[in-house]
């Protein structure tokens, strides 16, 4: 996978899977996307057996690098780690490497559905921090010609407590999108569990 996108650099860290490869003239960029979902997948995290990865999910940036020695890791969790659910997920450090200095579980949604429509993406979360290690809640909207037009990652207010705490994230989905991406990231070592995700569209691009 070859990332050369320089107006997004965190874009291309947590790999959203795009490749920006030479264009036709009259355009400077072409954007080469992975196969997009039509609807979110394995939200409660049931596809799969506990200490596995979980189905649907994608772990960037690793997936898409060359084989090396893991960083990040991603299972499903069990009962007794999750809130109230029979599983949840777990993102979690192996080692440090500066390298590779975070971790993103995420897919990929096919934005046409839910044009003109807001997403209102929901999770509990909690971490397990090492200094300066973070998690975050986080959405992405891109157009089919690479632009992010929306991005929310918490902001100044990312997860920090070890404690289960709900979050959520609005995002507009304009008449223009292409691709979502959603999903949770592990910034540093530690780890991270997500449960009880929702998602719920409303018609309208109001916050």
């Amino acid at each position: 996978m070859n990332y050369r996108r320089t107006t997004q650099p965190f874009f291309a860290i947590a790999a959203a899977a795009v490749s920006l490869v030479p264009s036709a003239p009259a355009q400077s960029k072409v954007c080469t996307w992975p196969e997009l979902k039509a609807s979110p997948l394995n939200l409660d995290f049931s596809q799969g057996k506990v200490g596995s990865a979980p189905g649907a999910w994608l772990l960037g940036p690793e997936s898409f690098m060359p084989p090396h020695v893991p960083v990040y890791e991603a299972l499903i969790a069990p009962p007794y780690e999750c809130h109230g659910s029979p599983q949840c997920a777990t993102v979690h450090s192996l080692r440090n490497d500066h390298s590779i200095p975070l971790s993103f579980l995420y897919q990929d949604l096919d934005a046409s559905p839910y044009r003109g429509q807001t997403l209102i993406y929901r999770a509990f979360l909690r971490v397990a921090r090492s200094e300066g290690s973070v998690a975050r809640l986080l959405v992405r909207v891109h157009r089919k010609d690479c632009p992010t037009t929306f991005r929310d990652n918490l902001g100044n207010h990312p997860v920090m407590s070890a404690v289960w705490g709900s979050y959520e994230i609005r995002a507009p989905i304009g008449a223009d999108a292409y691709h979502i991406e959603f999903g949770v990231q592990l910034v540093g070592t530690g780890a991270v569990w997500i449960d009880q995700i929702s998602m719920e569209f409303q018609p309208g691009l109001g916050k």
